[in-house]
């Protein structure tokens, strides 16, 4: 029995072979030639393989989410408060600047800040629920408002982006694939866009309604536009008084840290790059012959040429059905998403993965030496002999190679011995190598 890994294009398809059955099985007897012909003919069983398909592919390893984090203002660097493999959550603060030496509409942010915030609390505490009220039909508002606004952008507008995509089952021999064509056109909105927009619309109807309602409820508490403005002069100071330090945008480690205590810095300068390595994934490209074979949750094993014995695993989690022509070739986007590794395993993110994605679990496929498949008119077989030496012509289709053996699918078994035709003055060639 031998385990492989199907490639019928090889440098696509991972191939791994155990072999069970031993391969002295090359008896040969010899013919006698014929006077007009130096062929010679030779024998050998067919054997037993146990396959399993995938597709190769290849990508960089890349983490969701990911940051390079830069300094909003000029300035000196007063505290750096990590280091590289430290472990942040969202809004930490990571760095700071001297308050002396960034210019003066920060520093006077600083006190605006105070005194907004006071003002805002004020507000707020006179009457908590009245200012929730304001909050919620503001929102209320401007999502009924977008959702008019498309309702009727799809109902009036003669030129709507569409994408339409046809898949075309192709039927080649005793195999079968899907072809994908994509058009993309303006036109009038299609009639089930205009009804999942109505339904859209009468939903925000009922939430703004109800917001009406709530704020109706309060509104002779605080005035509502007096909220509005507080929380807007908040947020303007916060933004000014956040360019001063480096923060979290999200949970994650530190990958590297640029500036020490003392540097001067710019605008749009590098401070520290930081990355969930907890979320780790692949952007790769599937050829379009093998993208009818991809589906959602196939799974995935990846070796990194940084790391040779690291294997990663994961899942293929995205199918992008639009394909692109690259380099006169259609190529499909695919999105593998790995399982979580050791917390103390280094991972370099950017470097190159080589991936196996299984699209088919292993089965048992018959397999015969390469030098008995002959080709016709009528295709591919071979000559099997039977018990009084005689032959029998048996229809196949090859599929993957591994050493000198190929796969086939036909009426073979087995045990069974097949024909090989070589010339005995010319070395015999592979088929299968155009």
């Amino acid at each position: 029995m031998v385990d492989l890994l199907k490639n019928k294009n090889i440098g696509k398809w991972g191939i791994g072979v155990l072999v069970v059955s031993a391969l002295g099985w090359w008896g040969v007897s010899y013919s006698s030639a014929k006077a007009n012909s130096a062929a010679v003919a030779a024998e050998a069983p067919v054997v037993s393989l146990n396959v399993a398909e995938t597709v190769e592919v290849s990508g960089s390893l890349e983490a969701q989410p990911s940051a390079a984090l830069t300094w909003n203002t000029d300035g000196v660097v007063e505290e750096v408060y990590v280091q590289a493999g430290d472990d942040v959550k969202e809004g930490d603060v990571l760095m700071k600047l001297r308050t002396t030496s960034v210019s003066s509409n920060i520093i006077s942010a600083q006190a605006d800040l105070v005194s907004a915030r006071d003002e805002l609390d004020d507000l707020l505490n006179s009457d908590t629920d009245l200012a929730q009220a304001v909050i919620d039909l503001k929102d209320a508002q401007e999502a009924y408002g977008k959702a008019d606004d498309y309702l009727h952008y799809l109902q009036k507008s003669r030129k709507v982006p569409q994408t339409q995509t046809k898949i075309i089952i192709e039927s080649k021999r005793n195999s079968w694939r899907y072809l994908y064509k994509t058009k993309t056109f303006k036109g009038p909105a299609p009639e089930d866009w205009i009804i999942e927009a109505e339904n859209d619309l009468a939903l925000k109807t009922a939430e703004l309604e109800e917001a009406q309602r709530t704020y109706d409820r309060f509104k002779d508490g605080p005035n509502a536009q007096d909220v509005i403005a507080a929380q807007a002069r908040v947020d303007a100071a916060q933004v000014t008084v956040d360019s001063l330090s480096i923060i979290a945008p999200f949970d994650g480690e530190v990958l590297s840290v640029d500036n020490h205590v003392g540097d001067v810095v710019s605008a749009g300068e590098l401070s520290a790059n930081i990355a969930n390595l907890d979320h780790l994934y692949v952007a790769t490209q599937v050829d379009e012959s093998d993208i009818a074979n991809l589906k959602l949750g196939n799974q995935v094993e990846a070796t990194l040429d940084a790391l040779p014995g690291v294997t990663l695993t994961g899942k293929v989690t995205a199918i992008n059905p639009v394909g692109k022509v690259e380099s006169g070739l259609v190529k499909y986007a695919v999105r593998i998403d790995w399982d979580k590794v050791a917390d103390d395993m280094f991972l370099p993110l950017g470097s190159t993965v080589n991936a196996a994605i299984q699209v088919r679990e292993a089965s048992e496929m018959p397999a015969v030496p390469i030098t008995a498949i002959q080709n016709d008119s009528n295709g591919e077989y071979v000559w099997v002999v039977q018990a009084d030496g005689s032959t029998v012509r048996v229809d196949i289709v090859s599929g993957s190679i591994v050493g000198d053996l190929v796969t086939v699918t036909g009426d073979l078994e087995a045990g069974e011995r097949v024909q090989l035709v070589r010339e005995s003055s010319v070395n015999a060639s592979n088929p299968f190598n155009d």
